[in-house]
């Protein structure tokens, strides 16, 4: 068995620390050289292909994002082990330009004894250590800019610790309400989260053509196969097509994470319980919702944009204990949006 070891491939898996911070983990690949190129003789797809990929930490939970060139047509595969047996788990097809439904869906009714596929996740009922990666691609592999697969464990206790630098920041990011627009009031966080992440880059950029509104961004990452505009790579498969713009899904280890983020200057959409993030002391059923973090009072309590509500009421102040409680609920998912030459933080749950 050929053995990769992520290092090679621009894919930070550093450990420090104490062992709490081992529990989640972001594999970043922007070149391909690594991987087995082939052509599917069934369908003509180009495959890339990887040996046995070792993280360096256990996971029982994945999350998948790419950014490809349109027009070009991506399906990333991972299989849970790193030797050559083992089925292989789709994160479905995508492309920013669809001509059927299919062109652009996740895929149901993916699973076995103790692993299958929820949407835009990868679910273990026991933790793993390796796995491999296959995309399918229908154009040449240049046209892939970024794969991004975050790993975590699911449940993981969260990091305590803080960063003082983003206390008492504000970014200015733009407004945006679902409440503005009757058809997605009750459905649209998602893409109003990835439509402000979107506005904040042009503004600051002066990069007018990056803006996006709520409807379009939600027409770009619906997902027929789920039936909702909430699948977490295809919105950041769609932010990460514009020109001169990267992004990826990741999961933090906790409010830290989230500091050093918005302390480079950046602002992040995160998962929450929408009850718990009121205050209330437990989640409810189908109770997911987007904000987008945009900095922290001086005292490190959340400020928020939340799409949820009128627009005169998106910008809200969070206490830093009921934030924390209610990002639990998705083990902490984010959204990541960055254009080309930003400086990232460095860490093992950022981007490279």
């Amino acid at each position: 068995m050929r053995r990769l070891f992520l290092q090679g491939f621009a894919c930070l898996i550093l450990v420090s620390g104490p062992a709490a911070w081992a529990e989640a983990r972001l594999v970043s690949f922007t070149r391909w050289d690594a991987f087995t190129v082939s052509t599917d003789p069934k369908t003509g797809e180009t495959l890339l292909e990887s040996g046995g990929l070792e993280p360096g930490v256990p996971w029982n939970r994945m999350v998948a994002s790419w950014n490809a060139v349109p027009p070009l047509a991506v399906a990333v595969e991972v299989c849970p082990a790193s030797t050559g047996d083992g089925r292989f788990f789709s994160f479905g097809r995508w492309t920013a330009q669809p001509a059927t439904p299919s062109d652009r869906s996740s895929i149901g009714d993916q699973r076995e004894a103790g692993a299958r596929m929820d949407t835009d996740t990868l679910i273990l009922s026991q933790p793993v250590g390796g796995f491999r990666v296959r995309i399918r691609m229908g154009g040449p592999k240049e046209s892939l800019k970024r794969l991004s697969l975050a790993l975590s464990r699911s449940k993981a206790p969260s990091v305590e610790s803080t960063d003082r630098a983003a206390w008492d920041r504000v970014l200015e990011v733009p407004i945006r309400s679902q409440a503005d627009h009757p058809e997605g009031v009750t459905k649209w966080c998602s893409p109003a989260c990835t439509a402000m992440l979107l506005s904040f880059w042009a503004d600051r950029e002066r990069r007018p053509e990056w803006r996006r509104d709520i409807p379009e961004v939600a027409r770009g990452v619906f997902d027929p196969g789920w039936g909702g505009t909430g699948n977490w790579s295809f919105n950041m498969a769609y932010a990460g097509a514009v020109p001169g713009l990267n992004a990826a899904v990741a999961r933090f280890r906790g409010l830290a994470d989230l500091e050093q983020w918005v302390a480079a200057g950046a602002p992040v959409a995160v998962s929450v319980s929408y009850a718990q993030l009121q205050g209330r002391a437990t989640a409810e059923p189908d109770d997911g919702h987007l904000v987008v973090v945009r900095g922290f009072t001086a005292t490190g309590d959340v400020r928020i944009n939340d799409p949820g509500v009128r627009r005169e009421r998106v910008q809200k102040v969070i206490p830093r204990a009921d934030f924390a409680r209610a990002w639990t609920y998705s083990d902490r998912t984010v959204y990541l949006v960055w254009p080309d030459g930003f400086r990232l933080p460095d860490g093992p749950v950022f981007p490279r």
